[in-house]
């Protein structure tokens, strides 16, 4: 009886200390069932890689109807005469065929585009007391910095991205006198005066073709948005009332590949695009997030 119930007890005492293991690499754990189900993502272009590439067809702008009409009647042609009308056949002025990668009907975009943009949480050690929860504007331009320096993708090291982080909350308390809340102008001025950037451009109302003409062309898209609208899972809930990402590119199947700061799972991770372009919300002075205007920023390479 007493070797049964030191058996037991022997029995007990490992399965305690595996579920003691298992517990302390929960997150090791919970890392490796993630990426597991991760899709598969097209492969990864640096910028150097994006410039080799043809650009994307730029659609012509089409004409206003009273101008066409206008035209139209001034070049009526002489009465009785029989003209032939051939048809106008306009070709683009740049043919796409990227690499590995088949058009997308009519748009002349890659199907799917994937760029090789550095990860970092806004709070590279965990660390989510301030000023890393209020960093998502700065992590997000941080990372689109680091893309066209050419850091290789991955996980970027917590020391360098803490210390470039704190760097342009520092510069935010010198320009605006904050760094919370940041709004989309404010970014892209910090963008400017800190990084140099000569053109930068915010789009105003933007759809999700024109999103992908700028990450096919090699530009990150930096995103405003009212952060409660993504239903990330990974989030501290209920979410943050406000938050920014970087999108990096978008697969075939509908979805936008981004890097999201404000989870350390948000590397490549995965947003339906009408759910982020839903969500899509400029800071708006504090009042309803959802009264914000959905707003874009491009930043072009110097």
């Amino acid at each position: 009886m007493k070797r049964h119930i030191r058996r037991f007890t022997e029995v007990v005492i490992v399965l305690v200390a595996l579920g003691a293991g298992l517990f302390s690499q929960r997150v090791l754990i919970a890392d490796w069932i993630s990426n597991q189900l991760k899709p598969e993502l097209p492969p990864a272009l640096s910028f150097e890689e994006t410039q080799k590439q043809p650009a994307p067809i730029q659609k012509p702008e089409p004409k206003p109807v009273e101008e066409l009409q206008a035209k139209s009647s001034s070049k009526e042609p002489p009465k009785n005469v029989d003209v032939p009308v051939e048809p106008v056949k306009i070709e683009p002025s740049v043919q796409v065929q990227p690499s590995n990668v088949e058009p997308a009907p009519e748009t002349g975009l890659p199907a799917s585009v994937n760029l090789a943009v550095a990860f970092t949480p806004q709070a590279p050690y965990g660390d989510w007391s301030l000023p890393f929860q209020e960093a998502c504007e700065e992590a997000s331009l941080y990372m689109v910095d680091s893309y066209y320096k050419n850091v290789p993708i991955g996980l970027i090291p917590a020391e360098t991205a803490k210390t470039a982080i704190l760097g342009l909350v520092d510069f935010e308390m010198e320009l605006f006198g904050a760094y919370e809340d940041t709004t989309i102008q404010q970014v892209a001025t910090l963008a400017e005066m800190s990084g140099g950037y000569e053109h930068i451009e915010i789009m105003n109302n933007p759809s999700v073709e024109e999103i992908k003409h700028q990450v096919a062309a090699g530009r990150p898209v930096i995103v405003p948005t009212a952060g409660r609208l993504l239903g990330n899972p990974y989030f501290q809930q209920p979410g943050p009332i406000y938050h920014m990402l970087v999108i990096r590119g978008y697969t075939t199947d509908g979805k936008f590949i981004t890097n999201d700061p404000g989870t350390r799972r948000g590397e490549a991770f995965l947003y339906n695009e009408e759910t982020l372009m839903n969500a899509m919300h400029d800071w708006s002075g504090g009042e309803d997030i959802s009264l914000g205007a959905k707003r874009i920023l491009v930043i072009y390479p110097n």
